[in-house]
C-alpha cells in the first residue's frame, strides 16, 4: 500500500503514472494531482476535499467512502468508477467521461456536470439538487428515485434513461431530450420543460403540477391527460398529435397511449 508522502514524491518528481496503487485513510485535500493515471486503482477513507485533479484517469478504480466535495476533475475518466459512499457534492466534474460508473445514493448536491458523458451510470437514489448538468448526456442512465429538485438539465440528452420515482419539482428541462425515457412516478411539479422532446416516454402517474409544457413534444409517451391539467400547455404536442394550448374536459379524461 503507498504512503502519502511516496505519491506526492513522485508525482512532484514527474511520475504521472499511477495504475493499480492502494491508498487508505490518507488525506490530499487540496493537493495537485492533475493529469495522472489511477487506472484500477483502490481508494477508501480518503480525504480528497477541493484537490485538483484536472484529466486524471480513474478508469475502472474503486473510490469508496471518499470525500471529493469540491474537488476539479474537469475532464477526468470515471469511466466503469465504483464511488460507494462517497461524497462529491460541489464537485466540478465537466466534461467529464463518466460512462458506466456506479454513484449509488451519492451525494451530488450543486455538482457542476456540464457537457458530462454519464451514459449508462447507476445513479439510483443519488441527491443531485441543484445541479448543474446542462448539456451532460445521460443516455441509458439509471436515475430512479434520485432526487433532482431544483437541477439544471437544460439540452441535457436523457434518452432511454430511467427516472422512475424522481423527484425534478423545479427542474429545469428546456430543450431536454428524454425520449422513450421512463418517468413513471416521477416528480415534475413546477418543472421547466418547455421545448423539450418527451416521445414515446413513459409517464403514468407522473406529477407535473405548475410544470411549463409550452411547446414540449409528447407523441405517442404514455401519459393520463388529466395529470396534465395543472400544468401549462402552450402549442403542446399531445400524444395523438394533436397541438394543444389547454385540455378540453373531454380531452382530460382519456387516457393516451
Amino acid at each position: 500500500m503507498m504512503q502519502v508522502a511516496e505519491l506526492l514524491e513522485r508525482y512532484a518528481a514527474g511520475e504521472r503514472d499511477f495504475c493499480e496503487i492502494e491508498l487508505k485513510n490518507a488525506d490530499l485535500s487540496q493537493q495537485n494531482l492533475s493529469g495522472s493515471t489511477f487506472i484500477k486503482s483502490k481508494f477508501s477513507h480518503m480525504n480528497l476535499e477541493g484537490a485538483y485533479l484536472y484529466g486524471v484517469n480513474f478508469k475502472h478504480s474503486y473510490i469508496a467512502d471518499t470525500n471529493l466535495a469540491g474537488a476539479l476533475l474537469c475532464g477526468a475518466n470515471l469511466w466503469g468508477v465504483n464511488f460507494q459512499g462517497s461524497v462529491l457534492a460541489e464537485a466540478n466534474l465537466s466534461d467529464a467521461y463518466i460512462r458506466g460508473t456506479y454513484l449509488l445514493k451519492a451525494d451530488l448536491s450543486k455538482v457542476n456536470l456540464q457537457r458530462a458523458n454519464l451514459q449508462r451510470s447507476y445513479l439510483w437514489g443519488a441527491t443531485l439538487n441543484h445541479a448543474d448538468m446542462r448539456d451532460a448526456n445521460l443516455t441509458g442512465a439509471n436515475l430512479d428515485s434520485a432526487t433532482l429538485m431544483f437541477a439544471d438539465l437544460s439540452e441535457a440528452n436523457c434518452q432511454d434513461s430511467s427516472m422512475k420515482g424522481a423527484n425534478l419539482s423545479g427542474a429545469c428541462l428546456i430543450g431536454a431530450c428524454l425520449d422513450r425515457a421512463n418517468l413513471s412516478h416521477a416528480n415534475l411539479s413546477m418543472a421547466e420543460l418547455s421545448e423539450a422532446r418527451m416521445k414515446f416516454a413513459q409517464l403514468t402517474d407522473a406529477i407535473f403540477q405548475q410544470a411549463n409544457l409550452s411547446s414540449t413534444n409528447l407523441a405517442y409517451a404514455q401519459v393520463q391527460l388529466q395529470r396534465l391539467q395543472d400544468a401549462i400547455l402552450s402549442r403542446t404536442i399531445l400524444p395523438d398529435q394533436r397541438v394543444v394550448n389547454n385540455l378540453t374536459p373531454a380531452m382530460a379524461v382519456s387516457v393516451t397511449h
